[in-house]
């Protein structure tokens, strides 16, 4: 079982992005604030059991303030690298990149903002395994959704999934946070993720650190099981991700 998919993670890491909600782990500014950042750009590094990837991006608000409603702009690249068992004794390493370009809208609904983008997602995967599913180079389109609400104070919660038509990449992921100090946050994160070839699900946690008021590290970890783990492959293991994202 090839882990080609992996790519997803970084999509919403996002956060990771695990990521790439903006905002996903400092508690969102009220609305419709006069004067806000433009643009947010984030990198990070994702870790597991027999893959890596790392990726960079970014995200503009055409109205100048992330902290309105209003339409988004959204660009996101990234390379990693993954091995599986291809027979016994038979290992296969895979260099792969991936990319995508997003329009978006936001809007916010009292201490709730609900996001949505639409755009094209390309992936290359090189693997030179006659028997792979995912392998040389896919172009399609893509969607993601965020619903991102801050509760009071101190809790706020983050829902994000996003699919992409090559090779059926999907995400899905939901963290809870606290803010525990004006600077930390903490909280559980669970997702779903994978495509045509794999399948794996996540349970950790996560703390989220304002090194400034516009800069933010993230760090998580936990476990991923591999849900179509055989005799020949088993995926399943711990995992880690670095995410560091700016505004301005």
């Amino acid at each position: 079982m090839a882990i080609a998919g992996k790519a997803a993670v970084a999509a919403a890491v996002i956060s990771l992005g695990v990521g790439a909600a903006w905002g996903a782990d400092m508690p969102v500014k009220a609305p419709y604030v006069a004067v806000g950042p433009s643009t947010e750009l984030w990198l990070g590094f994702d870790v597991n059991k027999d893959s890596d990837y790392g990726y960079i991006g970014g995200v503009y608000a055409y109205n100048g303030n992330l902290n309105k409603d209003g339409w988004l702009f959204r660009l996101n690249g990234g390379d990693g690298h993954y091995e599986y068992n291809r027979a016994v004794g038979v290992r296969q390493g895979v260099d792969f990149q991936t990319g995508d370009v997003m329009i978006g809208y936001q809007t916010f609904v009292g201490h709730t903002r609900y996001s949505g983008y639409v755009g094209a997602y390309i992936q290359n995967d090189d693997n030179s395994d006659p028997a792979a599913k995912v392998k040389g180079t896919r172009v399609g389109a893509k969607v993601q959704g965020e619903i991102f609400s801050q509760f009071d104070s101190n809790w706020y919660g983050l829902i994000l999934a996003n699919y992409a038509s090559a090779w059926n990449n999907y995400l899905v992921m939901a963290k809870l946070g606290y803010q525990i100090t004006p600077t930390v946050s903490i909280g559980p994160e669970g997702m779903a993720i994978g495509n045509d070839r794999y399948d794996e699900a996540r349970a950790g946690a996560f703390v989220a650190l304002n090194v400034t008021p516009s800069a933010q590290l993230i760090l998580s970890g936990g476990y991923s099981w591999d849900e179509r783990s055989n005799n020949l492959n088993d995926h399943s293991g711990g995992y880690g991700t670095v995410h560091l994202r700016w505004t301005f």
